[in-house]
Protein backbone atom coordinates (compact mmCIF):
# COMPACT_ATOMS: atom_id res chain seq x y z
CA UNK A 1 0.00 0.00 0.00
CA UNK A 2 1.37 3.32 -0.71
CA UNK A 3 0.69 6.92 0.58
CA UNK A 4 -2.52 8.76 -0.83
CA UNK A 5 -3.49 12.55 -1.06
CA UNK A 6 -3.98 14.16 1.85
CA UNK A 7 -7.86 12.65 3.59
CA UNK A 8 -10.45 14.63 4.39
CA UNK A 9 -10.76 16.71 7.28
CA UNK A 10 -14.19 17.44 8.57
CA UNK A 11 -15.34 21.16 8.62
CA UNK A 12 -15.85 21.53 12.56
CA UNK A 13 -18.57 23.67 12.43
CA UNK A 14 -20.39 20.22 11.66
CA UNK A 15 -19.03 18.52 14.27
CA UNK A 16 -20.67 18.01 17.59
CA UNK A 17 -18.02 18.15 20.20
CA UNK A 18 -18.12 19.53 23.30
CA UNK A 19 -15.54 19.96 25.14
CA UNK A 20 -17.00 21.01 29.26
CA UNK A 21 -17.25 19.86 32.46
CA UNK A 22 -20.81 21.29 32.20
CA UNK A 23 -23.06 18.63 34.08
CA UNK A 24 -26.15 17.01 32.62
CA UNK A 25 -24.41 17.05 29.48
CA UNK A 26 -24.59 13.70 27.75
CA UNK A 27 -21.44 11.31 27.03
CA UNK A 28 -20.28 10.95 23.85
CA UNK A 29 -21.41 8.04 21.71
CA UNK A 30 -18.06 7.52 20.28
CA UNK A 31 -15.43 8.94 22.44
CA UNK A 32 -11.94 10.04 20.93
CA UNK A 33 -9.62 7.33 23.23
CA UNK A 34 -6.53 9.70 23.61
CA UNK A 35 -2.88 8.06 23.48
CA UNK A 36 -1.34 11.50 24.08
CA UNK A 37 -2.27 15.52 24.52
CA UNK A 38 0.83 17.51 22.71
CA UNK A 39 1.00 21.64 22.68
CA UNK A 40 2.25 22.56 19.36
CA UNK A 41 2.08 26.41 19.95
CA UNK A 42 -0.80 27.66 21.27
CA UNK A 43 -3.16 24.01 20.39
CA UNK A 44 -2.89 20.63 21.92
CA UNK A 45 -3.03 17.93 19.36
CA UNK A 46 -4.46 15.08 20.53
CA UNK A 47 -4.45 12.12 18.25
CA UNK A 48 -6.57 9.14 19.11
CA UNK A 49 -4.52 5.85 20.13
CA UNK A 50 -6.58 3.30 17.54
CA UNK A 51 -7.91 5.22 14.91
CA UNK A 52 -6.09 7.49 12.46
CA UNK A 53 -8.00 10.67 14.13
CA UNK A 54 -7.03 13.50 16.36
CA UNK A 55 -8.36 16.50 17.14
CA UNK A 56 -6.73 20.02 17.57
CA UNK A 57 -7.82 21.91 20.44
CA UNK A 58 -6.97 25.54 22.14
CA UNK A 59 -7.60 25.49 26.12
CA UNK A 60 -11.03 24.25 25.85
CA UNK A 61 -12.42 25.46 22.37
CA UNK A 62 -12.61 22.19 19.87
CA UNK A 63 -10.88 23.58 16.64
CA UNK A 64 -11.15 20.80 13.92
CA UNK A 65 -10.40 17.02 13.38
CA UNK A 66 -7.42 15.77 11.48
CA UNK A 67 -7.88 12.24 9.80
CA UNK A 68 -5.48 9.70 8.06
CA UNK A 69 -7.80 6.75 7.32
CA UNK A 70 -5.49 5.73 3.59
CA UNK A 71 -2.16 6.22 5.73
CA UNK A 72 -0.16 2.83 5.03
CA UNK A 73 0.07 1.15 8.14
CA UNK A 74 2.68 -1.63 8.77
CA UNK A 75 1.89 -5.39 7.09
CA UNK A 76 0.85 -6.35 9.99
CA UNK A 77 -1.20 -5.51 13.10
CA UNK A 78 -0.04 -2.05 14.76
CA UNK A 79 1.71 -3.56 18.45
CA UNK A 80 2.63 0.11 19.57
CA UNK A 81 1.93 3.66 19.19
CA UNK A 82 4.53 6.63 19.67
CA UNK A 83 4.71 10.09 19.53
CA UNK A 84 7.50 12.68 19.10
CA UNK A 85 6.68 16.40 19.11
CA UNK A 86 8.60 19.26 17.27
CA UNK A 87 8.00 22.80 17.53
CA UNK A 88 5.62 22.57 14.32
CA UNK A 89 3.58 19.05 15.10
CA UNK A 90 3.62 15.69 15.95
CA UNK A 91 4.89 12.50 14.64
CA UNK A 92 2.44 9.70 15.07
CA UNK A 93 5.10 6.25 14.63
CA UNK A 94 2.95 3.05 14.32
CA UNK A 95 5.30 -0.18 14.51
CA UNK A 96 4.51 -3.67 14.03
CA UNK A 97 7.21 -6.12 15.14
CA UNK A 98 8.05 -9.67 15.69
CA UNK A 99 10.79 -12.45 15.40
CA UNK A 100 10.83 -12.27 11.92
CA UNK A 101 10.17 -8.85 10.32
CA UNK A 102 9.39 -5.46 11.89
CA UNK A 103 7.26 -2.63 9.69
CA UNK A 104 6.81 0.93 11.01
CA UNK A 105 4.59 4.18 9.46
CA UNK A 106 4.75 7.73 10.97
CA UNK A 107 2.04 10.55 10.40
CA UNK A 108 3.46 13.74 10.77
CA UNK A 109 0.22 16.05 12.45
CA UNK A 110 0.32 19.72 12.10
CA UNK A 111 -2.21 22.24 13.15
CA UNK A 112 -3.07 23.77 10.31
CA UNK A 113 -2.00 21.60 7.62
CA UNK A 114 -3.56 18.11 6.55
CA UNK A 115 -1.74 14.94 8.08
CA UNK A 116 0.87 13.79 6.15
CA UNK A 117 2.48 10.19 6.02
CA UNK A 118 5.43 8.17 5.12
CA UNK A 119 6.66 4.68 4.99
CA UNK A 120 9.77 3.69 7.40
CA UNK A 121 10.26 0.12 6.65
CA UNK A 122 12.01 -1.54 9.39
CA UNK A 123 14.15 1.66 10.29
CA UNK A 124 14.01 2.57 14.05
CA UNK A 125 13.10 6.06 14.85
CA UNK A 126 16.16 7.29 16.94
CA UNK A 127 15.28 11.18 17.30
CA UNK A 128 13.42 14.55 16.11
CA UNK A 129 15.18 18.00 14.73
CA UNK A 130 12.89 20.68 13.75
CA UNK A 131 12.61 19.45 10.28
CA UNK A 132 11.42 15.69 10.53
CA UNK A 133 12.12 12.38 12.04
CA UNK A 134 15.68 10.77 12.21
CA UNK A 135 15.68 6.42 11.46
CA UNK A 136 18.28 3.91 12.18
CA UNK A 137 19.12 0.38 11.93
CA UNK A 138 16.30 -1.68 13.71
CA UNK A 139 18.63 -3.84 15.53
CA UNK A 140 19.95 -3.26 19.11
CA UNK A 141 23.66 -3.36 19.83
CA UNK A 142 23.19 -6.79 21.45
CA UNK A 143 22.93 -8.03 17.26
CA UNK A 144 27.05 -7.70 17.20
CA UNK A 145 28.18 -10.31 19.84
CA UNK A 146 29.67 -13.73 19.64
CA UNK A 147 28.21 -16.52 21.71
CA UNK A 148 30.32 -18.77 23.86
CA UNK A 149 27.99 -20.68 25.11
CA UNK A 150 24.69 -23.13 24.64
CA UNK A 151 23.59 -26.40 24.62
CA UNK A 152 25.47 -29.74 24.02
CA UNK A 153 24.04 -31.93 21.16
CA UNK A 154 23.40 -34.68 23.47
CA UNK A 155 20.93 -32.12 25.42
CA UNK A 156 18.85 -31.45 22.41
CA UNK A 157 15.92 -32.88 22.87
CA UNK A 158 14.24 -31.79 19.47
CA UNK A 159 16.29 -34.65 18.41
CA UNK A 160 14.31 -37.43 20.15
CA UNK A 161 11.47 -39.04 18.87
CA UNK A 162 8.46 -39.39 21.75
CA UNK A 163 7.06 -42.27 20.22
CA UNK A 164 10.52 -43.99 21.15
CA UNK A 165 9.93 -42.66 24.94
CA UNK A 166 8.69 -44.59 28.10
CA UNK A 167 5.15 -43.27 29.59
CA UNK A 168 6.01 -41.10 32.82
CA UNK A 169 3.61 -41.76 35.80
CA UNK A 170 0.96 -39.34 36.25
CA UNK A 171 -1.98 -38.61 38.66
CA UNK A 172 -5.48 -38.82 36.65
CA UNK A 173 -6.43 -36.06 34.36
CA UNK A 174 -9.05 -35.07 36.65
CA UNK A 175 -9.52 -36.17 40.46
CA UNK A 176 -12.43 -38.36 41.70
CA UNK A 177 -15.66 -36.40 41.67
CA UNK A 178 -17.01 -37.85 44.47
CA UNK A 179 -14.06 -36.86 46.84
CA UNK A 180 -13.52 -33.57 45.23
CA UNK A 181 -14.66 -30.40 46.75
CA UNK A 182 -15.20 -26.92 44.29
CA UNK A 183 -12.93 -24.59 45.43
CA UNK A 184 -14.84 -21.16 46.87
CA UNK A 185 -13.50 -17.81 45.13
CA UNK A 186 -11.32 -16.95 47.93
CA UNK A 187 -9.17 -20.49 47.11
CA UNK A 188 -8.95 -19.49 43.57
CA UNK A 189 -7.80 -15.74 44.09
CA UNK A 190 -4.88 -17.53 46.09
CA UNK A 191 -3.96 -20.16 43.45
CA UNK A 192 -3.43 -17.00 40.97
CA UNK A 193 -1.28 -15.03 43.29
CA UNK A 194 1.12 -17.78 45.04
CA UNK A 195 4.26 -17.28 43.32
CA UNK A 196 5.70 -19.69 45.55
CA UNK A 197 9.65 -19.57 46.29
CA UNK A 198 10.55 -19.52 42.70
CA UNK A 199 12.78 -22.88 42.99
CA UNK A 200 12.45 -26.38 41.34
CA UNK A 201 13.27 -28.92 44.10
CA UNK A 202 13.19 -31.84 41.27
CA UNK A 203 14.93 -29.85 39.08
CA UNK A 204 12.73 -30.65 35.89
CA UNK A 205 13.03 -29.67 32.81
CA UNK A 206 9.80 -30.66 30.68
CA UNK A 207 9.05 -29.30 26.12
CA UNK A 208 7.38 -30.22 23.57
CA UNK A 209 9.71 -32.22 20.67
CA UNK A 210 9.81 -29.08 18.88
CA UNK A 211 11.15 -26.84 21.50
CA UNK A 212 14.50 -25.87 22.07
CA UNK A 213 15.79 -26.39 26.00
CA UNK A 214 18.47 -24.59 28.06
CA UNK A 215 21.21 -25.69 30.32
CA UNK A 216 21.29 -24.58 33.91
CA UNK A 217 24.77 -24.12 35.50
CA UNK A 218 25.50 -25.67 38.66
CA UNK A 219 26.07 -23.71 42.08
CA UNK A 220 29.59 -23.09 42.97
CA UNK A 221 30.75 -25.97 44.98
CA UNK A 222 28.54 -28.25 43.44
CA UNK A 223 29.64 -31.81 42.52
CA UNK A 224 29.81 -30.62 39.06
CA UNK A 225 31.22 -26.95 39.28
CA UNK A 226 34.66 -28.27 38.17
CA UNK A 227 33.17 -30.08 35.06
CA UNK A 228 30.82 -27.09 33.87
CA UNK A 229 32.74 -24.08 35.18
CA UNK A 230 34.94 -23.62 31.63
CA UNK A 231 31.73 -23.65 29.09
CA UNK A 232 28.66 -23.97 31.62
CA UNK A 233 28.98 -20.70 33.84
CA UNK A 234 30.71 -18.69 31.83
CA UNK A 235 29.64 -14.91 29.90
CA UNK A 236 27.65 -16.46 27.59
CA UNK A 237 28.76 -13.82 24.45
CA UNK A 238 31.32 -11.43 23.69
CA UNK A 239 31.50 -8.14 22.42
CA UNK A 240 31.99 -7.39 18.35
CA UNK A 241 32.58 -4.02 16.80
CA UNK A 242 29.11 -2.42 15.04
CA UNK A 243 29.66 -2.25 11.72
CA UNK A 244 29.20 1.32 9.02
CA UNK A 245 25.09 1.70 9.17
CA UNK A 246 22.58 4.72 7.92
CA UNK A 247 20.89 7.11 10.10
CA UNK A 248 18.10 8.91 7.94
CA UNK A 249 16.14 12.30 8.65
CA UNK A 250 12.65 12.09 6.64
CA UNK A 251 10.65 15.33 6.76
CA UNK A 252 6.64 15.46 6.65
CA UNK A 253 6.88 15.40 2.45
CA UNK A 254 9.11 12.32 2.76
CA UNK A 255 12.42 14.31 1.58
CA UNK A 256 15.08 12.26 3.05
CA UNK A 257 18.73 13.06 4.14
CA UNK A 258 20.78 10.11 4.44
CA UNK A 259 24.43 9.78 6.71
CA UNK A 260 26.83 6.69 6.68
CA UNK A 261 28.61 6.33 10.32
CA UNK A 262 31.01 4.39 10.63
CA UNK A 263 28.53 2.36 13.92
CA UNK A 264 25.63 1.95 15.21
CA UNK A 265 23.84 5.13 15.99
CA UNK A 266 20.58 4.42 18.16
CA UNK A 267 20.04 8.53 18.99
CA UNK A 268 19.98 11.33 17.52
CA UNK A 269 19.79 15.33 18.00
CA UNK A 270 20.29 18.66 17.00
CA UNK A 271 20.59 21.76 18.41
CA UNK A 272 21.93 25.20 17.69
CA UNK A 273 23.73 23.90 14.81
CA UNK A 274 25.65 20.62 16.23
CA UNK A 275 24.41 17.22 15.91
CA UNK A 276 24.91 14.52 18.79
CA UNK A 277 25.13 11.22 17.77
CA UNK A 278 24.91 8.52 20.52
CA UNK A 279 26.65 5.28 18.95
CA UNK A 280 28.55 1.92 19.91
CA UNK A 281 31.45 1.31 18.95
CA UNK A 282 30.81 -2.58 19.84
CA UNK A 283 28.54 -5.07 21.36
CA UNK A 284 27.43 -5.00 25.06
CA UNK A 285 29.97 -6.72 27.44
CA UNK A 286 29.17 -8.67 29.88
CA UNK A 287 30.48 -8.21 33.71
CA UNK A 288 30.22 -10.71 36.63
CA UNK A 289 27.92 -9.86 39.57
CA UNK A 290 29.89 -10.13 42.83
CA UNK A 291 29.22 -13.84 44.07
CA UNK A 292 26.03 -14.04 46.76
CA UNK A 293 24.46 -11.03 45.19
CA UNK A 294 21.81 -12.86 43.62
CA UNK A 295 22.44 -16.30 45.06
CA UNK A 296 24.58 -19.22 45.11
CA UNK A 297 26.12 -19.12 41.54
CA UNK A 298 27.87 -17.29 38.90
CA UNK A 299 25.71 -14.73 37.12
CA UNK A 300 26.48 -11.62 34.63
CA UNK A 301 25.17 -8.31 34.06
CA UNK A 302 25.18 -6.97 30.25
CA UNK A 303 26.88 -4.09 30.30
CA UNK A 304 26.31 -0.89 27.00
CA UNK A 305 29.19 1.54 26.66
CA UNK A 306 27.80 4.01 24.15
CA UNK A 307 29.40 7.13 23.37
CA UNK A 308 28.83 10.58 22.30
CA UNK A 309 29.97 12.46 19.49
CA UNK A 310 29.29 16.10 18.46
CA UNK A 311 29.63 17.27 14.84
CA UNK A 312 28.98 20.94 13.44
CA UNK A 313 26.10 21.10 11.13
CA UNK A 314 25.53 24.81 11.63
CA UNK A 315 27.23 24.43 7.45
CA UNK A 316 24.57 21.72 6.95
CA UNK A 317 24.11 17.60 7.45
CA UNK A 318 27.39 16.10 6.25
CA UNK A 319 26.91 12.88 3.80
CA UNK A 320 29.30 10.20 6.46
CA UNK A 321 30.45 10.85 9.57
CA UNK A 322 34.00 8.81 11.25
CA UNK A 323 33.42 8.72 14.71
CA UNK A 324 36.79 7.38 15.41
CA UNK A 325 37.72 11.15 13.30
CA UNK A 326 35.98 13.11 16.21
CA UNK A 327 36.64 13.27 19.82
CA UNK A 328 34.05 10.99 21.87
CA UNK A 329 33.00 10.69 25.55
CA UNK A 330 30.87 8.05 27.37
CA UNK A 331 27.30 8.64 27.21
CA UNK A 332 25.51 9.00 29.91
CA UNK A 333 23.58 6.21 31.48
CA UNK A 334 20.37 7.77 33.96
CA UNK A 335 19.42 3.78 34.80
CA UNK A 336 23.18 2.93 35.18
CA UNK A 337 23.53 1.50 38.81
CA UNK A 338 19.86 2.06 39.74
CA UNK A 339 17.92 -0.88 41.40
CA UNK A 340 14.58 -2.41 40.65
CA UNK A 341 12.61 -0.02 42.72
CA UNK A 342 14.08 2.84 41.34
CA UNK A 343 13.47 1.98 37.96
CA UNK A 344 9.75 1.39 38.63
CA UNK A 345 9.55 4.22 40.44
CA UNK A 346 10.92 6.37 36.96
CA UNK A 347 8.75 4.41 34.61
CA UNK A 348 5.79 5.25 37.19
CA UNK A 349 6.32 9.14 37.08
CA UNK A 350 6.01 8.68 33.57
CA UNK A 351 3.37 7.11 33.18
CA UNK A 352 1.55 9.49 35.83
CA UNK A 353 2.61 12.16 33.60
CA UNK A 354 1.10 10.46 30.30
CA UNK A 355 -2.02 10.06 32.35
CA UNK A 356 -2.10 13.82 33.29
CA UNK A 357 -2.06 14.55 29.79
CA UNK A 358 -4.85 12.47 28.86
CA UNK A 359 -7.04 13.30 31.43
CA UNK A 360 -8.95 16.09 30.43
CA UNK A 361 -9.64 14.44 26.58
CA UNK A 362 -11.00 11.25 27.95
CA UNK A 363 -14.85 10.56 27.61
CA UNK A 364 -15.13 14.40 26.23
CA UNK A 365 -14.31 14.46 22.51
CA UNK A 366 -16.86 12.34 20.25
CA UNK A 367 -16.33 11.23 17.11
CA UNK A 368 -20.00 9.89 15.83
CA UNK A 369 -19.66 10.74 12.05
CA UNK A 370 -16.17 11.77 11.68
CA UNK A 371 -15.69 11.57 8.57
CA UNK A 372 -12.01 9.67 7.91
CA UNK A 373 -12.21 8.61 11.55
CA UNK A 374 -11.89 4.40 10.61
CA UNK A 375 -8.93 2.96 8.78
CA UNK A 376 -9.46 2.15 5.17
CA UNK A 377 -8.18 -1.48 4.38
CA UNK A 378 -8.78 -3.05 1.28
CA UNK A 379 -10.10 -6.36 2.08
CA UNK A 380 -7.46 -9.23 1.56
CA UNK A 381 -8.32 -12.50 -0.65
CA UNK A 382 -9.33 -15.50 0.89
CA UNK A 383 -6.21 -17.25 0.97
CA UNK A 384 -4.36 -14.72 2.54
CA UNK A 385 -6.96 -14.59 5.26
CA UNK A 386 -6.93 -18.21 5.22
CA UNK A 387 -2.61 -18.55 6.21
CA UNK A 388 -3.14 -15.99 9.12
CA UNK A 389 -6.04 -18.23 10.55
CA UNK A 390 -3.98 -21.51 9.72
CA UNK A 391 -0.93 -20.05 11.77
CA UNK A 392 -3.16 -20.18 14.82
CA UNK A 393 -5.55 -23.10 14.10
CA UNK A 394 -2.50 -25.13 13.97
CA UNK A 395 -0.70 -23.66 17.18
CA UNK A 396 -3.78 -24.85 19.25
CA UNK A 397 -4.40 -28.26 17.58
CA UNK A 398 -1.65 -29.45 19.09
CA UNK A 399 -2.09 -28.44 22.88
CA UNK A 400 -2.98 -32.22 23.37
CA UNK A 401 0.30 -33.69 22.05
CA UNK A 402 2.52 -35.21 24.92
CA UNK A 403 5.39 -33.56 26.60
CA UNK A 404 9.03 -34.79 26.58
CA UNK A 405 10.17 -34.65 30.25
CA UNK A 406 13.93 -34.84 31.45
CA UNK A 407 14.55 -35.40 35.27
CA UNK A 408 17.98 -34.58 37.14
CA UNK A 409 17.03 -37.31 39.82
CA UNK A 410 16.94 -40.34 37.17
CA UNK A 411 18.65 -39.00 34.17
CA UNK A 412 15.81 -39.87 31.91
CA UNK A 413 13.79 -38.62 29.26
CA UNK A 414 10.10 -39.74 29.53
CA UNK A 415 6.78 -39.14 27.43
CA UNK A 416 4.46 -37.08 29.29
CA UNK A 417 0.71 -36.78 28.77
CA UNK A 418 -0.92 -33.37 27.99
CA UNK A 419 -2.56 -31.07 30.71
CA UNK A 420 -5.41 -30.79 27.63
CA UNK A 421 -7.84 -32.81 25.98
CA UNK A 422 -9.99 -33.46 24.14
CA UNK A 423 -9.29 -29.85 22.24
CA UNK A 424 -11.72 -28.60 19.14
CA UNK A 425 -10.77 -25.74 17.12
CA UNK A 426 -12.89 -23.73 14.87
CA UNK A 427 -13.57 -20.24 12.68
CA UNK A 428 -16.25 -18.19 13.50
CA UNK A 429 -17.22 -14.76 11.77
CA UNK A 430 -15.87 -12.92 8.52
CA UNK A 431 -12.76 -10.25 8.28
CA UNK A 432 -11.79 -8.16 10.05
CA UNK A 433 -14.07 -9.84 12.71
CA UNK A 434 -12.34 -13.41 12.57
CA UNK A 435 -11.97 -15.07 15.39
CA UNK A 436 -10.10 -18.37 16.05
CA UNK A 437 -12.25 -20.28 19.12
CA UNK A 438 -10.41 -23.30 20.85
CA UNK A 439 -12.08 -25.29 23.31
CA UNK A 440 -10.55 -28.47 25.73
CA UNK A 441 -10.31 -29.86 29.38
CA UNK A 442 -7.62 -28.57 31.59
CA UNK A 443 -6.37 -30.63 34.47
CA UNK A 444 -6.01 -27.40 36.34
CA UNK A 445 -9.94 -27.08 36.09
CA UNK A 446 -11.96 -30.15 36.94
CA UNK A 447 -15.06 -30.98 35.69
CA UNK A 448 -15.23 -27.86 33.27
CA UNK A 449 -14.71 -27.04 29.66
CA UNK A 450 -12.66 -24.34 28.82
CA UNK A 451 -12.83 -21.92 26.13
CA UNK A 452 -11.19 -18.77 24.64
CA UNK A 453 -11.59 -16.80 21.53
CA UNK A 454 -8.63 -15.19 19.50
CA UNK A 455 -9.38 -12.33 17.35
CA UNK A 456 -6.96 -12.68 13.84
CA UNK A 457 -6.68 -9.37 12.59
CA UNK A 458 -7.35 -6.04 14.28
CA UNK A 459 -9.53 -2.95 13.53
CA UNK A 460 -7.89 -2.12 10.67
CA UNK A 461 -8.06 -5.84 9.42
CA UNK A 462 -4.02 -6.50 9.66
CA UNK A 463 -2.93 -10.00 11.14
CA UNK A 464 -2.42 -10.18 14.83
CA UNK A 465 0.79 -11.66 15.85
CA UNK A 466 -0.43 -14.72 17.79
CA UNK A 467 3.10 -16.30 17.57
CA UNK A 468 3.25 -17.20 21.46
CA UNK A 469 -0.96 -17.83 21.31
CA UNK A 470 0.12 -21.19 23.48
CA UNK A 471 2.18 -19.77 25.62
CA UNK A 472 0.15 -16.97 26.83
CA UNK A 473 -2.64 -19.36 27.21
CA UNK A 474 -0.96 -21.84 29.57
CA UNK A 475 0.35 -18.71 31.58
CA UNK A 476 -2.77 -17.85 32.27
CA UNK A 477 -4.08 -21.03 33.28
CA UNK A 478 -0.88 -21.82 35.79
CA UNK A 479 -1.69 -18.70 37.24
CA UNK A 480 -5.25 -18.57 37.63
CA UNK A 481 -5.85 -15.80 35.38
CA UNK A 482 -9.36 -16.95 34.51
CA UNK A 483 -12.64 -15.91 34.77
CA UNK A 484 -13.86 -17.55 38.32
CA UNK A 485 -15.53 -21.34 37.54
CA UNK A 486 -18.83 -20.04 38.62
CA UNK A 487 -18.95 -17.78 35.87
CA UNK A 488 -19.18 -21.38 33.93
CA UNK A 489 -22.47 -21.38 31.28
CA UNK A 490 -23.80 -25.05 30.35
CA UNK A 491 -20.24 -26.83 31.70
CA UNK A 492 -17.93 -24.08 29.61
CA UNK A 493 -15.69 -21.30 30.82
CA UNK A 494 -14.61 -18.49 28.96
CA UNK A 495 -11.57 -17.33 29.71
Amino acid sequence: MKARSGPQVRDPAASVVDVTDEPGLPAPLDPLDPLDAVAVGAVTIVPDTNRPVAAVVRGDEFRRWLTWPTAPLPVVAVERTDIWAIPSGVWVVYEAENLEQSSRTAVFLSPEQPPRSVELGDRRPIGVDAEGLWVGDPRDASFWTSGTGGTDEDDDMSRIDPETLEWAEVAPFWPDRDAWTEPDDEDEDRAGTDDGDGDDDDQTMVGTASQWTVRFGHPLGGDDDQDDDADGDGPVSTPLPTPPTEIVRVTPADERTTVQVDHLVDAVSIEDGRMTLRFHPAGPRQVEVPFGERGPWRSWDTVYDAREVVIDVAAGIPSVVVTEDHASEPAADEDAGADLEELEAVWSAEDAALQARRAPWIGRLDLTGVSGASWQTPEPDPETVERSVAAVREQLAGLSEPSIMWSADTDTVTRVRSDYRSVQVGVERSWPDTEVVVSFEHTAVPFLRLRRRHRIFDDAGYPIDRQYVTVHLEEDIATGHIASRRAAVDGVLDI
